[in-house]
């Protein structure tokens, strides 16, 4: 038997409004992509090929599925139209079928098998004129048939939200991520919690995430994997999405934090942010005296001293090598750049990505190619934690990396 899941319909408005970098299949639910839930459930029924349907073709999901080696099948992933006549979907794909058994998975829902024989128990035939209706139909000898199953359904964007409950309170059939579970907490890789924090299963927290002291999370959370939730934070019945930063002091309930927006599910509003994260604090309309900037000029002072001889002198040959290994290396290349400090129309450590020009970012201290999408969770850490002994751990600890690690970009 094979099967075709197509996961679109025409209610589904909500998602491009709400979550434009995403399709269906991508949205996380419950700490998973949305397909691979589906996907999931169709394999337990022992189909031998998927084709995946999708509106919104990602690319980057179709990496990660891959070809179905995960569930010892064969997996397609296909960008489609939108198709609510399942037999229209059976005609536009008649040679996927090919005289076998069909299975239908039509719709943004869950299905919740318990075997084929019981799916296909109660089946009842559809006409070509009948109402058209998410769910799992089977296509048998030229005849399709709608079959009777328990599903869960997110049509609207409340829907999606509760699905995200459903599943860590009630699971079933349906495999929560993680690489351990404790006391219904699911941990992915590198999840650092740090003293202070009260943690209310169930809760699903995937890889590199950080929560910073104090913070408490109740009533089920999801948080997305290269996220830090910094100290002070209450989350109660809240999904925050991949490569999210949420400042000190913070509460929220009843929230989908993704990245830069705040997104209230039950009235469907959002509110967008500004790019330097989620902070509760608000301008009181006093200037206040930066002290760490102070400390940042003058130490970017001091390191112009230092090095201004070592750059006059190694500058012909720089010029004759034509912007060498050894002036990356030795960070000449920088030097410019750390004049622009002087002169004001820069920054020693980089603070945001409209933050231009800057000498070094937050994530030369860890290495020097970094993924832009965690570039941008670093620069937003820093912007919060700026301090004097951390501009000039991040200035020392980039040189350094620049200097022996050999991961850089020419």
């Amino acid at each position: 038997m094979k099967a075709i899941i197509n996961p679109y319909n025409h209610a589904m408005k909500w998602s491009e409004e709400f979550f434009p970098g995403y399709s269906i299949c991508s949205l996380p639910v419950a700490g998973k992509e949305f397909a691979e839930f589906q996907i999931d459930a169709v394999s337990t029924l022992g189909v031998s090929e998927i084709a995946l349907l999708d509106y919104n073709f990602d690319s980057a999901l179709r990496k990660q599925l891959g070809r179905g080696e995960r569930w010892s099948l064969s997996l397609h992933y296909l960008g489609s139209g939108i198709r609510r006549d399942p037999f229209r979907l059976i005609e536009e794909h008649r040679g996927f079928a090919d005289k076998e058994d069909l299975l239908l998975v039509m719709g943004p829902i869950l299905p919740e098998f318990e075997g084929i024989e019981p799916l296909i128990a109660h089946r009842e035939e559809v006409k070509p004129g009948d109402r058209r209706r998410d769910g799992v139909f089977l296509y048998r000898d030229g005849i399709l048939y709608y079959c009777p199953t328990a599903h869960r359904s997110m049509r609207t964007l409340h829907e999606y939200f509760e699905l995200n409950f459903q599943l860590m309170h009630s699971p079933r059939n349906h495999v929560l991520p993680g690489y351990r579970v404790e006391n219904g907490v699911h941990t992915g890789m590198n999840v650092v919690i740090m003293p202070g924090c009260e943690i209310t299963p169930p809760v699903v927290l995937n890889d590199n995430i950080c929560l910073e002291r104090d913070c408490r999370l109740e009533q089920g959370v999801v948080i997305g994997h290269d996220t830090i939730i910094d100290s002070g934070n209450i989350l109660r019945r809240c999904v925050v999405f991949d490569h999210t930063y949420i400042g000190k002091n913070m509460e929220f309930v009843n929230k989908i934090v993704a990245s830069g927006r705040i997104i209230d599910p039950v009235h469907e509003v959002a509110v967008e942010l500004d790019e330097s994260g989620i902070s509760s604090s608000l301008d009181d309309g006093m200037k206040s005296i930066d002290w760490t900037g102070i400390f940042e000029y003058w130490f970017s002072m001091l390191l112009a001293i230092v090095f201004l001889i070592p750059y006059l002198v190694t500058l012909p040959l720089q010029l004759a090598l034509d912007h060498s290994l050894w002036s990356r290396k030795c960070s000449f290349d920088r030097y410019p750049e750390l004049c622009k400090v002087i002169f004001r129309s820069g920054h020693l450590i980089r603070r945001g990505r409209r933050n231009e020009p800057y000498v070094f970012c937050f994530s030369d201290s860890f290495s020097i190619r970094r993924d832009p999408l965690q570039q941008k969770l670093d620069d937003r850490y820093y912007a919060h934690h700026r301090t004097p002994y951390l501009i000039m751990k991040t200035a020392i600890k980039a040189f350094i990396n620049r200097m022996f690690i050999t991961d850089e970009t020419a």
